[in-house]
């Protein structure tokens, strides 16, 4: 197997007949030893076949590529890769490799320098250790010449992702099929291919079986001063839109359409700029990056894991982010909550249970939840370092499994000290994956800062979940409540300060209506859905309140439980939708003191005091709750009922109590300047005044408040009897007892007596 391609005498570099613009001092690409190095192994290997690695053997031959093809095609043996210290795709390789010629085994070395050597995702040391491995699988093996193998140190341009590492058997097996097609070439059609790079794409485009990722790699390492080091072809067709107007638009939709685009974009870009692109990095990278910023966004912070010390740094130099995952099962991405449980389980039993969920947690979040074009953030050399994240994820070696995605890495970084809220806060959550998206917006605005420095714009932004102002109360809305204006403006202030108040006082106060009226107004009559109300009750529980599981139907029609969201969950998350997190969310929690509060509120506890922070929820404890800082929370409670007295420390140290009494503003003199208002008979607030004069100061919460009197039948014929005899006495009846007989209650503060007092008997 040391056949020849027949065709022209052997040329010395590739390089020799690369297309030039006829400046001589221009480098082809952004990476000219790269390039260089390219050149030396795929110039000969294209024109006579000749191995870069052992001058006098002929491995780019199609005999050679159709035995190595044909070992790739068959199945590895799997029972022996657990207990090698290699990598499964490795592995595999060395099984197939296994009693392979000398030929096969250093084309296979061959094809796989080519694979990894412009990868910015690879270490060089992870580059050389694949490449020497490979060739350590036959006699005599030959080392790496000494200049292509010092150029594995060099960072190359291109992000392959994590398909250069996971799909390395796919790309060899193209490689080989190229050089099969290749050599059934026509000369004349190898001839034009090796002297205009669009006739070399048309030639590797039609091999059979075509693989874009590795082809578009080929194709740039063959051209590098016209194909662009980019090998997903959605990048290529949103970079040539983001910049289409440097060209006077987009030529057409064709692959060769849009790369003809491209490289005279990049001609352009690169005078303006005084050097090669980068596609991939600074404001070129922010430009069409942004085209795909919407709502649907998540952020990330990644960290290193156990022992990861200084691995951040190298994942922005390498494109990518990293857990360990030393011990887990091969999953798909993508894989469900169950699915990691069960491979975590297999693989982590030496872990405790509550080790085995937090692993299972960040796994989960790292597989399936975090998505392209998320946002992810990483802390190296305290600095913040913002990405985005792109949709190649896999298993690597180094130093052990590794499940990696591939990030696009911007050169945004940020003080950790001069962080905005809420990222300050965010950044000190525990764990390996945190969830940032409610520092999306800041974020978002360090990336893309148009025409200001990522510093200045980040400080500007609003911080997400900040918390906004209220409004002034209007003359109009204080007369529509017949309240002073002073009054309750400073409730205003009080919730704009504290986020948390409760209404207390004696029964009929209008302690509900208040609360409901001023959420509107606050809230904006535009949406209704900002101003929720719940009902607390004895059997009240957690799983009532914030979220629980509840009886369902399944998808078969059987009888089931699923998890649903409680009142405070659901208005949290109309607080931090699209279209409410920049106005302020009401939740009422009416009669509040009628349940047991520790018993509703749990963890929420942490959170009503601590709004920049998190918690773990007891049935999602996989994802992280806050409490928006925009979702402002109106507590009532009724002195009449003597619970109030059992409120813990820990709630009254929570929000901010303000009284609503009959005898102290804004409630006093309400019901008088409601009757004026109708233009009706003031007698109902003098007997109100009446009443509650007789209640005496020993016992204030008991006094009535005007709400009993603020409904038309109180000015109708009867009216008055009506809401003593069915309203009031049985009320005061209830309060007395013990103390008072019903006589001598009904003598005290009768409506007849009282009437006698104010002298309209």
């Amino acid at each position: 197997m040391s056949g020849r391609i027949p065709g022209p005498d052997p040329a010395p570099a590739l390089q020799e007949f690369h297309v030039s613009d006829g400046s001589q001092d221009r480098p082809l690409g952004p990476a000219p030893k790269l390039e260089a190095a390219a050149a030396r192994v795929l110039g000969p290997a294209l024109r006579t076949g000749q191995s870069p690695f052992e001058d006098d053997l002929y491995t780019w031959t199609p005999e050679v590529a159709e035995e190595l093809a044909r070992r790739l095609d068959a199945d590895p043996d799997e029972s022996a890769a657990s207990d090698n210290p290699r990598s499964p795709v490795m592995q595999a390789l060395h099984d197939q490799l296994e009693g392979a010629p000398r030929p096969v085994v250093l084309l296979a070395a061959e094809l796989l320098y080519i694979q990894q050597l412009p990868l910015s995702t690879v270490t060089a040391r992870l580059k050389r250790g694949r490449v020497r491995d490979v060739l350590s699988w036959t006699e005599d093996a030959p080392e790496i010449p000494a200049d292509l193998d010092e150029v594995l140190t060099e960072r190359g341009p291109l992000t392959g992702g994590l398909g250069f590492n996971v799909q390395m058997r796919e790309h060899l097996r193209w490689l080989c099929s190229f050089i099969i097609h290749w050599a059934e070439l026509e000369p004349g059609v190898r001839d034009a291919a090796l002297s205009d790079p669009w006739e070399f794409q048309r030639a590797a485009r039609s091999t059979p079986g075509d693989w874009r990722a590795i082809r578009y790699s080929l194709q740039y390492l063959v051209w590098p001063g016209n194909f662009q080091p980019i090998v997903k072809h959605e990048h290529k067709t949103r970079i040539r839109d983001a910049f289409a107007d440097l060209i006077s638009g987009p030529s057409g939709i064709d692959e060769l359409d849009i790369d003809q685009d491209l490289y005279r974009i990049s001609e352009v870009l690169s005078a303006q700029l005084g050097q090669p692109v980068d596609w991939y990095r600074g404001s070129v990278a922010n430009q069409w990056q942004r085209h795909r910023d919407d709502h649907s966004r998540r952020a990330w912070l990644v960290r290193p894991g156990r022992g990861g010390v200084g691995k951040a740094g190298q994942w922005v130099e390498q494109n990518r982010i990293a857990l360990p995952a030393s011990h887990l099962p091969r999953i798909p991405a993508h894989a469900s909550r169950l699915e990691v449980s069960q491979a975590v389980e297999q693989g982590y039993p030496h872990l405790d249970y509550q080790a085995r969920f937090q692993l299972t947690a960040e796994l989960h979040t790292f597989l399936s939840r975090m998505t392209p074009q998320d946002v992810v953030a990483t802390v190296a050399d305290a600095r913040l370092h913002l990405g985005t994240l792109t949709d190649d994820l896999g298993y690597v070696e180094d130093g052990g499994q590794q499940l990696e995605r591939s990030v696009l890495w911007s050169d945004v970084t940020l003080d950790l000290d001069s962080l905005p809220s809420p990222l300050s806060e965010l950044i000190g959550e525990p764990g390996t994956v945190v969830d940032l998206t409610d520092g999306l917006d800041a974020l978002l605005a360090a990336m893309h800062p148009g025409s200001h420095s990522s510093e200045s714009q980040i400080a500007e932004a609003p911080a997400a979940g900040a918390v906004p102002q209220l409004p002034e109360v209007t003359e109009e809305l204080a007369e529509s409540l017949h309240m002073p204006r002073k009054e309750l403006q400073e409730i205003v202030d009080t919730l704009q300060s504290r986020q948390q108040i409760v209404f207390y006082g004696p029964p009929g106060t209008g302690k509900t209506y208040l609360a409901q009226e001023l959420a509107r107004f606050l809230a904006g009559l535009d949406d209704p859905s900002r101003v929720q109300l719940v009902q607390f009750h004895p059997s009240y529980a957690y799983e009532d309140f914030f979220e629980g599981y509840r009886p369902t139907l399944t998808e078969s029609g059987q009888p089931g439980f699923a998890l649903q969201a409680g009142p405070l969950r659901r208005q949290a998350a109309r607080a931090t939708s699209e279209s409410g997190r920049d106005h302020p969310s009401f939740l009422i929690i009416d009669e509040m003191n009628r349940a047991d509060l520790a018993r509703v509120f749990g963890e929420m506890y942490f959170l009503l005091e601590y709004r920049d922070r998190t918690v773990l929820p007891q049935y999602s404890p996989d994802t992280s709750f806050r409490l928006p800082r925009n979702l402002f929370i109106i507590g009532t409670m009724n002195t009449a009922d003597r619970s109030i007295a059992m409120v813990d420390a820990a709630i009254r140290r929570r929000f901010a109590f303000m009284e609503l009494h009959p005898d102290t503003p804004p409630v006093a003199g309400v019901l008088r300047r409601h009757l004026e208002a109708k233009g009706v008979s003031t007698e109902p607030a003098d007997l109100l005044e009446a009443l509650n004069s007789e209640i005496d100061d020993s016992d204030r919460d008991l006094r009535i408040g005007p709400s009993y009197f603020m409904k038309d039948e109180t000015t109708e014929p009867g009216g008055l009897e009506a809401i003593w005899r069915f309203d009031l006495l049985p009320l005061l009846e209830e309060h007395y007892y013990g103390r008072l007989t019903r006589a001598e209650v009904h003598e005290r503060f009768g409506l007849a007596a009282l009437r006698r007092k104010i002298g309209r008997a």
